[in-house]
């Protein structure tokens, strides 16, 4: 049995480790990392930190896949306790007093366990959680150090601050306009030098995994044996989402496509042939298919307007191509596919299961790792966009900005700027082999 941790702010991982020494502690969980994970039946995934506001967190059907395949998805303290209220009668097991808070509608807000924090590894804390605020405040009054109005008013000054502003420094401030700056100072001491209630919640979970001691994990129920939980963007984030191994790196199956996207010399005729498949449908005889299926749309070589024809053709194909030809241009080029990964990887496995470019995929993220290592703050993002486009336009072999996109267009982008940002990951490893600038 394998055991995946996702913690931050929450819990040094030093500490979960001496708790559960065989764990895999991960990053805060994003949107998408759960589906990265190897895992089979038995393994236990523990959530306890999860991104969200400035990135996707994690979503619902993510967590139903894990325990659809008779993973044990445990949640606690933070934005597992949150996920784990919303899917304990599904299957995932949440523990610890925020779980039960969130339970049992105490709290609802996903701010509440939220924290502003420092980038790993450390995760240091930069405020404190209201949840943190109000355990303590509940505790204190219980134990007779404040009263129900004192904790009421604390726990509503914690509330009124933004996560991002929630310190200490901000709540005795405001303390001091409430009159609460006494029973606030009191609060603060009594919690000197104590885990908060996150903490305490996290590795209450971690010693009851190491004990084995949380009963119901992995047994979701009917909904399982039903289809309509599978939704068409599940399907795209596994696809994006799923990853292989190369030499030690994970590599996704959503980031190869887009590597062959960009460089397989003939993927243009294979997202033609996608294309037209998806138009007629599949068979032989794609292109009068397709044009026929076009033709009762409406499409046909004489309604292509002036205009129709200057946005989708370049100047040499208005002239040269055949209207015919220039009605499949069009269909190619005006096909949208939001989750193109996911299209690729099923009507032509092989693209995405090419060793070369799953290694060149991974030649580029340890290259791009070593890089930022040169200068903090260094990064992909700061790649000039113009060196990217030339990049493109010398490996597309395109002259012109209009040829530019229609280069791209034959290869299932929208848009230049999408195979820019399509092609930055993978540009400083092109760079290193070939001596290309990138400023």
């Amino acid at each position: 049995m394998r055991v995946h941790v996702f913690l931050g702010p929450t819990l040094p991982g030093r500490d979960a480790l001496r708790i559960l020494p065989e764990a895999l502690v991960h990053p805060p969980a994003a949107h998408g990392d759960m589906l990265r994970l190897d895992c089979a039946a038995g393994d236990v995934v523990l959530l306890v930190d999860g991104y969200y506001h400035h990135s996707a967190s994690v979503r619902h059907k993510e967590i139903l896949a894990l325990l659809s395949e008779g993973v044990h998805v445990v949640g606690c303290a933070s934005m597992g306790a949150l996920r784990a209220a919303e899917l304990h009668q599904c299957g995932m097991v949440g523990n610890g007093i925020v779980f039960g808070m969130y339970r049992d509608g105490v709290i609802d807000c996903d701010d509440e366990v939220a924290v502003k924090h420092t980038e790993g590894p450390e995760y240091r804390k930069l405020t404190v959680p209201s949840v943190a605020i109000r355990h303590a405040a509940a505790s204190a009054r219980l134990s007779g150090l404040l009263s129900e109005p004192d904790e009421r008013g604390i726990i509503g000054i914690a509330r009124s601050l933004h996560y991002t502003d929630r310190s200490w420094q901000a709540v005795e401030v405001s303390a001091q306009r409430d009159g609460l700056a006494d029973q606030v100072a009191r609060l603060r001491s009594s919690m000197a030098g104590q885990p908060d209630v996150k903490a305490l919640d996290t590795v209450d979970t971690l010693t009851k995994i190491a004990r084995r001691e949380l009963p119901g994990a992995g047994r979701p129920g009917e909904w399982v044996s039903s289809p309509d939980w599978r939704t068409g963007f599940l399907a795209d984030w596994q696809a994006e989402f799923s990853v292989t191994t190369v030499e030690g790196v994970e590599v996704g199956t959503g980031a190869v496509a887009r590597f062959q996207q960009i460089y397989l010399a003939d993927f243009p005729t294979r997202w033609e042939r996608l294309v037209l498949s998806t138009v007629a449908g599949p068979g032989d005889d794609l292109v009068p298919r397709a044009l026929a299926a076009a033709a009762r749309l409406g499409l046909t070589p004489e309604s292509i307007t002036a205009a129709q024809a200057e946005y989708w053709l370049t100047a040499a194909e208005r002239a040269e191509l055949s209207g015919a030809d220039a009605v499949i241009r069009l269909l190619v080029r005006s096909h949208k596919a939001p989750a193109p990964a996911r299209r690729i990887a099923g009507f032509d496995p092989g693209v995405v299961a090419d060793p070369a470019a799953r290694r060149a995929v991974a030649e580029a993220q340890v290259t791009n790792a070593r890089v930022a290592s040169w200068k903090n703050g260094q990064s992909i993002a700061h790649l000039n966009s113009d060196v990217l486009r030339a990049h493109l336009a010398e490996v597309w072999r395109a002259e012109g900005s209009a040829a530019l996109t229609a280069a791209a267009r034959d290869r299932g982008f929208d848009s230049v700027d999408a195979a820019v940002a399509a092609v930055r990951p993978f540009f400083l490893r092109t760079r290193l082999l070939t001596g290309v600038r990138a400023d």
